[in-house]
């Protein structure tokens, strides 16, 4: 069984892989061609959207993965529900996201809204797309996922640079109102895109359409109500600098912040999304075994993923923390790395995110036994907590410190988090932590970090 989560995770994790290596170029295109304050408004709207659209979410991808194995000849009602559930949300999360910036300064403007309208049918097709891909993930068939998601990516790539040198090139006299809108709208339409394959390749499981069972959906909605609610306080806590430095700085200061600050974080968010492939893989077989109250079956999975976890977390940090400045060099310019013009550079970013990834890896691991379990609202009290304290730090220093000690408050509200989701799971099911396993794992990491941090010095000074 564990072959077949790591093929079935190898699957996502290559389409992953292959659609961050095309996102590396569309970053690097778009931070070249628009102007900085344009690629602000880009990376504010993408964020500002997000929030909504877990609120949206409310995680029901992963309560359908659960539901589909636990009751697998009864697929088509759950998918069926769920899309419907999702379809309502979608609607009703746009219109109060349009509603939300028609009385924020920063979002109220005309081209502001404009692309809120296009994002916000964006994440509908999402949560669309998001209950077609459950339905796959559940029978563990997510290796049509590849093709699609890597398809829609090359012609939004494509569509993108169509844009750019050839429909609007930079050499003109541009305002880029226009181009701007374009490249939204085509992010939009490679999305839908994407879905549709995706449902091709779906029905071939289950037929897909939507069914309106009130009863069903109302029950859905208030198992994952809880779990979604803690999972969008989440969202708001990693994503609330963002929104805070707009409306906290200076106008002229907050877009160079976010700017800087969104390179990192949205090469950082490719990588963090393909471990969830791997939590995802192994939630079916988690929930099965939390209700034969199978022990050593729970243990041993929960032991070996975590190992998996740490191993890749430390890799990670490894790897992006000697290539951060390369690659801000590759997806954006020199500018972002520039301590002649800012105060801090987006290489002072890159480091803060690697940290709230390795606690992040962990964290992920403890909420996914809440779900396994059915006690996803347990998770509530722990978000709501970490949350405030994220806010109101975040509200002291973003006027006196920027972008650099907003991240540094997520980095430590990320860690808290992951300490209190773990001695939270330990009263669901009681697994110990591999202390011999971990110890070489941090020990192999800190003499890799030793000896590829002396052999950059010596390059250095060569």
């Amino acid at each position: 069984m564990f072959k077949k989560i790591l093929s079935n995770t190898a699957y996502q994790v290559l389409a992953k892989a292959l659609t961050a290596l095309i996102s590396i170029f569309l970053l690097n295109l778009l931070t070249n061609y628009l102007p900085i304050n344009l690629f602000w408004e880009y990376g504010k709207i993408y964020n500002y959207l997000l929030v909504f659209a877990f609120l949206a979410d409310l995680w029901l991808y992963t309560i359908s993965i659960r539901e589909i194995h636990k009751n697998k000849q009864n697929a088509w009602k759950i998918v069926w529900n769920i899309l419907s559930l999702r379809l309502i949300l979608g609607i009703c999360i746009m219109i109060l996201a349009l509603l939300v910036a028609a009385f924020l300064p920063s979002y109220n403007s005309l081209l502001s809204m404009l692309a809120i309208v296009i994002v916000g049918i964006f994440t509908i097709f999402w949560l669309i797309n998001s209950s077609i891909l459950a339905l796959m993930q559940a029978h563990l068939k997510m290796e049509f996922s590849l093709i699609s998601s890597v398809a829609g990516k090359l012609l939004n790539l494509w569509s993108i640079i169509l844009i750019i040198f050839f429909i609007f090139p930079k050499e003109w006299d541009l305002d880029y109102f226009f181009p701007f809108l374009c490249i939204m709208l085509w992010g939009l339409i490679w999305n839908i895109a994407t879905c549709w394959l995706n449902y091709r390749y779906a029905r071939k499981i289950v037929e897909i359409k939507f069914l309106w069972d009130k009863d069903y959906m109302l029950s859905i909605f208030r198992t994952s109500l809880p779990y979604g609610i803690a999972i969008f306080l989440w969202v708001v806590y990693m994503k609330i600098d963002i929104i805070l430095l707009s409306v906290l700085e200076d106008p002229n200061s907050a877009n160079t912040s976010i700017a800087l600050y969104s390179v990192p974080m949205k090469i950082m968010e490719v990588f963090m999304l393909t471990w969830t492939f791997f939590l995802n893989s192994i939630l079916p077989s988690l929930s099965e075994w939390f209700q034969k109250k199978d022990k050593k079956l729970i243990e041993s999975l929960l032991k070996k993923s975590y190992l998996f976890l740490l191993s890749a977390s430390v890799s990670m940090l490894l790897f992006w923390y000697f290539l951060k400045d390369t690659m801000v060099r590759i997806i954006a310019n020199a500018d972002y790395l520039d301590r002649s013009m800012y105060q801090y550079t987006s290489s002072d970013a890159f480091i803060i995110v690697l940290l709230m990834i390795v606690f992040y890896f962990m964290f992920l691991l403890f909420q996914y036994v809440f779900i396994a379990a059915e006690k996803q609202s347990e998770l509530l009290k722990i978000n709501i907590a970490i949350t405030l304290f994220n806010i109101v730090w975040n509200i002291i220093l973003i006027p006196k410190y920027s972008f650099v000690w907003a991240g540094i408050v997520t980095v430590i509200s990320q860690f808290l988090l992951m300490i209190l989701a773990y001695f939270y799971s330990q009263k669901v099911f009681a697994f110990s932590i591999p202390k011999k396993q971990t110890a070489y794992v941090l020990l192999i990491g800190t003499m890799l970090f030793g000896l590829l941090y002396m052999w950059q010095r010596l390059i250095v000074s060569l």
